[in-house]
């Protein structure tokens, strides 16, 4: 017998079991290949993974929605770190801010008036938490605060990308758990469609060879060929 060919997509799981459970209930009690209890219990399977399938195709595309404006709010919270350092240090170098206030900030031991790498989230997290306490510490002693840009607007922009960083990983759980769930009804819907495909095999491999291919056409049997064999199923 030539070798079976299960499906590779969902799409194209949900298309056999389907045409499986549909052709059984065409053909009758009698003629079935399902067993009545086995017939109900994949077509609940089947409403069950279709179910899944939506919610696996409908997580992911929130996470991907999520991701795109994470990327965009990173980025602009580094901006936004980034600047309010810069400014800071040139307040430093003109001497408008005295030097020993690098400390309200965890500056102190900067090089040179350097901006610390900023290239992930961590650091991002940090500094941004960093600059917002030392400018209150600084200003509540009386400092006068620093503008273009304000620490208020540095806290938005950090504020926003803490919240689009929560909320990606959240969407990233999901997605992990609908993929977990989906996957292992892709392994029963694969076992039940292989098993189906043999007893189908073994019913009609008896029939002439063009009512038998009429038989596996309609329940929806793929072969796979290796490259110079014969395409047929007729043995």
């Amino acid at each position: 017998m030539p070798a079976k060919k299960l499906p590779e997509t969902d799409d194209g799981r949900i298309k056999a079991l389907q045409t499986i459970i549909n052709q059984d209930e065409l053909i009758g009690m009698e003629r079935a290949i399902l067993p009545i209890a086995e017939f109900y219990e994949y077509r609940n399977l089947l409403l069950s993974f279709e179910g899944s399938s939506f919610c696996f195709k409908q997580a992911l595309e929130d996470e991907q929605k999520a991701d795109k404006a994470y990327v965009g709010l990173f980025k602009t919270a580094q901006l936004y770190i980034s600047h309010f350092i810069q400014v800071l240090n040139m307040a430093i170098i003109r001497n408008e801010i005295k030097t020993e206030n690098l400390a309200f900030y965890g500056l102190e031991n900067s090089n040179e008036f350097t901006v610390p790498d900023l290239s992930s989230e961590n650091a991002v997290l940090e500094w941004g938490e960093r600059l917002i306490s030392g400018e209150a510490n600084r200003t509540a002693k009386g400092g006068a605060p620093i503008y273009n840009p304000p620490i208020s607007k540095v806290k938005v922009h950090y504020d926003l990308f803490k919240d689009s960083l929560h909320s990606l990983t959240i969407y990233r759980h999901n997605t992990i758990r609908a993929q977990e769930n989906l996957e292992e009804m892709r392994n029963k819907i694969d076992r039940f469609i292989w098993d189906t495909w043999t007893k189908l095999e073994f019913k009609y491999w008896g029939l002439p060879a063009e009512e038998r291919k009429k038989m596996f056409d309609l329940y929806g049997i793929q072969f796979h060929h290796q490259a110079g064999e014969q395409l047929n199923v007729f043995g």
